[in-house]
């Protein structure tokens, strides 16, 4: 991990809207069909998330620069809206933050970790990929004919 970031837990519901605002900025720009079920979510759902989940976020320079959440689902730990700052790309912020998934899946004595993967996004199935996950099958979003994306497993 880079000196010039630090990945911490966040669980301040006072940081709701900011991930919220967030988020969506990174999600709303991406070239997908159908978009992101994110960009429906509100600020309620996010201060939610962060009563429910576990969210790690990423900060330099006195700001947000990338962030994810992950929540128990049996015996993995699914990991999901990670966002990185596009100024802040290919700088290990999305790699510190699937390491901090992964080190929370491990303290909690947890068999695996999941996600999905846009399929329109190859960059980010690499990096999944990169880091041990496997692809473990394909879905289709509702209206949808061919697969939209893939589910993703890493075994701990």
């Amino acid at each position: 991990m880079s000196a010039s970031f630090a990945v911490r837990r966040c669980a301040d519901i006072a940081r709701a809207r900011e991930l919220h605002a967030f988020t969506q900025a990174v999600f709303g720009v991406l070239d997908i069909d159908p978009p992101s079920s994110v960009l429906k979510e509100t600020a309620a759902d996010f201060a939610a998330r962060l009563r429910d989940e576990t969210a790690f976020i990423v900060e330099a320079e006195a700001q947000l620069v990338g962030s994810v959440f992950c929540a128990t689902k049996g015996d993995a730990l699914h990991v999901g809206r990670l966002a990185v700052a596009p100024a802040w790309r290919r700088r290990g912020v999305a790699s510190a933050l699937v390491e901090a998934a992964k080190a929370e899946a491990r303290r909690r004595g947890l068999a695996r970790i999941t996600l999905g993967a846009r399929i329109a996004l190859p960059g980010n199935v690499a990096l999944f990929s990169r880091h041990g996950f496997a692809i473990v099958s394909e879905t289709c979003h509702p209206g949808f004919t061919r697969p939209t994306s893939y589910d993703m497993e890493l075994r701990l």
